[in-house]
This record gives C-alpha cells, structure tokens and sequence, in this order.
C-alpha cells in the first residue's frame, strides 16, 4: 500500500482533531507507535478491536511502518489490559514490540505516550516527528489494514445506559438513532461525545456520527460532570469565575502531565492572567502554548472547581493572534514525573462515575439507518467537495466528496442509496 491509497480510502485520525492519514505518514520516523493507551474513562473501544480483529490492526501498522521506513513499531497499551497484551505478545516478533505502560490519565497523549514508551521527550512547540516517532491509533491501523473506504466508524456508548457496548455503525447515522438502540437508565439525561475529560456536551441528537466520533456517554442531568461543564460553557464564564474563585494555589500546574515531562505550561499563571488582565493589555504566558487539553487540571486537580483548562485555552487564542513562540531552554523532565501520576479509577472516583458499568463489549446492534448525513468536513482542514449531485445512485463505499486543499481527507458514501440534498456542510443519502 502506498500514501496515495491511504488517501484514496479517506483514512483520518479515528479521534481528536481527526488529521489525515496521509499527510501525518508523509514523514520519515524511526518509530511508529501504535497509541492503544485508551485513557479516557468509560471507553474500551481500542480494547475491543484489539481482541477481535488483532490482525486487521496489525496489518495497518505493519503498512504504515513500510510506508515510512519506520524500523520499530511500539504497541503502548496499559498494564490493566492482560488478555490483550497476551494476546498482541503471541502475535508481535522481530521489530514490533508491547510496551506495558501504567493505568494513568492521560498517557493516550501523544508526548506522554511517547516518553512512556520511548523515554524520548518531545520539546515545546514540537512535533512527535522532532523526535523520530509518529503516534497512531488503533482505529486508524484498523482502517488502513482492512484496505477499504471509510464508511463506518466503531463507537462507544456508556454511561447511564443499561448495557454498555462498543458498536459499529455507518458514518452520518444520528445520534438519536444510536442512542435508540439503548436502554437509558436515567429519565432526564445529556449526552457527551468523544470522552468525559476532552469531549463535547453535546445539545442536538440530530448530529451525527462523523469518521473521529469516538463515544457517546449518557450522564444524568444533574450529575457532576454535567455541572462542570455547564459552569465553563463560554470564555465568559470561564474569566469571570477565575477573578472570583482562584487562590493560586498552584495545583492544577503540579499535576498537569505536560509540565511534569518538564514542558513549560503553567494553567496556574493563566488564571493569574484571567484575575488581572486588561482587555487592551493581554498578559500572557507563551509556554501555555504546549497545553494538550486534557482537562485533568479543571475535572481532577483544582480544589476550588474552577476551570485552569478553559483560562489556558483563552490563553493559547492569544499566543495564537499575536504569533507569540516559546524561546526558553531545552526542557528535563520534572523530578517528581513518577510522583504525580494519575491513575484512572482515582480520576473515576472524582468523576462520580464509578456507578456506571465499566465495560464495553463489541456488539451488532444492526443500526441501519434509512437515511445518513455524511458531514463533508470531518477532518482538520480543508473540507472535502462534492463530486455527486442530487439524484446519483450510490453504493456503500463510493466516492461521493474529494479531498481540497493540502490537507484534506475523500469521503465516501456509507450506505446503499440516492442521492437526496448536498449542502456546504453535508450530503444526504436516502437508503434504496
């Protein structure tokens, strides 16, 4: 398989920003990492893949270090996984190897996973190519072993449901059809999409499932999580309560997992610069820049409840208007790094989510909708164009949207069907 294939399959980042395949694998590392870390709570739709189609997921990453010219491929999945790692070690030799890491929050970032895996660290402002590797996840080496369009996305659905399951269902397929197929176990719930720590509240079931949907969790209404979020749920809120409530006490930067690999982001200093900036006199801190979002300084760290994440955000929109770049030294790894860990079930027990099932089994739940609305941006970039026009018959995996631009990703059609409405935002295709 060659980049113009991977390309021709439209085969993304299956989470996060959702970056081309193709471009991130247009590099020359010396080290793939496959990132079977799966750190956010709840979810297990790595394991899952990992358990039922190993050789699928093996293939890709055997592919996608032949494409680079990688001479080591590195599993990183965590300790708590023991059938999974028997399993992968049977089927691993030569210059692939299972690297066991800890059960922390949040090692599925890519610079933790990295020095988990490698030891290697990655400076600020760096690439994970700066250092010879390049991180891919399980879904993705699903995608791009398996040699076909991506026309369906695997899921995880947790939470207040009464049987958690991981499941596959075609793209474009709405919320409220997946959700459909669940017994919801609280009568006033939301739903959060992606993960509990960096995912979306999200306030529309009638979106849709797009190629980095990773997970659909249904919390009561008034459970914690959903308090939190609803606290910080503008920029606004954010700085007000930062002015309110903030004592600097300097917790959310001692547990921060970018500033113990000794980078230079300090959520401490952006919310001293939320509580004393000028709207006409920003102040910022540049080294804020390298902050992953990983939300563990507002959900986990902060005593007062307040949001250090959100103030470093504000931050970055800044460092990001004034094209501000970090200038400091070459950075160590912070001496208390193996101290400070987080280990998942304590981030769970301050969750409050340790009530809901922690499981989630592959399932057919034959979720096939009678209409899809394929998004025509589900990537980072530029969205891909039409090629169809109303009324083309269409056959699940046919190219119904091109890549534009240099970074862009094909979209292909994930259902059996015609043609009905294309918009800038969508195509819809109504099944035969």
């Amino acid at each position: 398989m060659t980049l113009n294939e991977i390309e021709s399959l439209g085969v993304i980042g299956s989470g996060g920003a959702g970056f081309p395949a193709h471009v991130k694998l247009n590099s020359k590392p010396d080290t793939i990492i496959m990132n079977a870390a799966e750190c956010e709570p709840l979810l297990h739709k790595d394991m899952e893949l990992l358990h039922h189609y190993p050789d699928e997921v093996l293939n890709g990453l055997k592919i996608v270090m032949q494409i680079t010219g990688a001479k080591e491929g590195i599993i990183g999945i965590k300790n708590k996984h023991p059938e999974e790692i028997e399993l992968l070690n049977k089927k691993v030799n030569g210059n692939i190897r299972v690297e066991v890491i800890d059960d922390v929050y949040p090692a599925g970032d890519e610079v933790t996973l990295i020095y988990m895996t490698t030891k290697r660290v990655v400076q600020p402002g760096a690439l994970p190519i700066s250092v010879g590797c390049v991180v891919q996840n399980v879904e993705t080496l699903y995608n791009i072993g398996i040699n076909k369009p991506v026309a369906d996305k695997f899921i995880a659905v947790a939470g207040a449901v009464e049987e958690p399951a991981t499941i596959k269902v075609p793209v474009g397929t709405t919320y409220a059809d997946v959700l459909s197929k669940f017994k919801i176990t609280t009568p006033n719930y939301v739903v959060r999409s992606g993960g509990l720590m960096m995912g979306i509240l999200e306030d529309d079931l009638n979106k849709v499932v797009s190629k980095r949907t990773g997970a659909l969790i249904v919390l009561p209404a008034d459970h914690h999580c959903v308090t939190m979020y609803q606290r910080f749920a503008t920029e606004h809120d954010t700085d007000r309560i930062a002015k309110a409530g903030c004592d600097q006490c300097n917790f959310c930067t001692e547990f921060c997992p970018r500033y113990l690999l000794g980078q230079p982001v300090r959520p401490e200093t952006a919310m001293r610069n939320r509580m004393f900036t000028r709207e006409d006199l920003p102040m910022i801190f540049p080294g804020n820049f390298s902050c992953c979002e990983c939300n563990l300084c507002t959900m986990y760290a902060c005593p007062e409840g307040l949001d250090p994440r959100g103030a470093t955000v504000i931050e970055k929109h800044l460092f990001r208007q004034q094209n501000l770049k970090w200038t400091g030294e070459e950075i160590p790894v912070h001496p208390m790094y193996d101290y400070r860990k987080v280990p998942t079930r304590k981030l769970m027990q301050r969750l409050d989510v340790l009530m809901f099932r922690d499981e989630g089994p592959l399932k057919d739940l034959n979720i096939n909708p009678g209409t899809v609305r394929v998004p025509l941006n589900q990537h980072i970039g530029a969205p891909a164009e039409a090629i169809v026009k109303d009324g083309t018959v269409v056959k699940k995996y046919d190219l119904i949207a091109k890549a534009s631009g240099k970074v862009s990703s094909n979209i292909h059609a994930s259902i059996d069907g015609v043609i009905k409405k294309i918009s800038k935002e969508e195509i819809i295709i109504q099944r035969n």
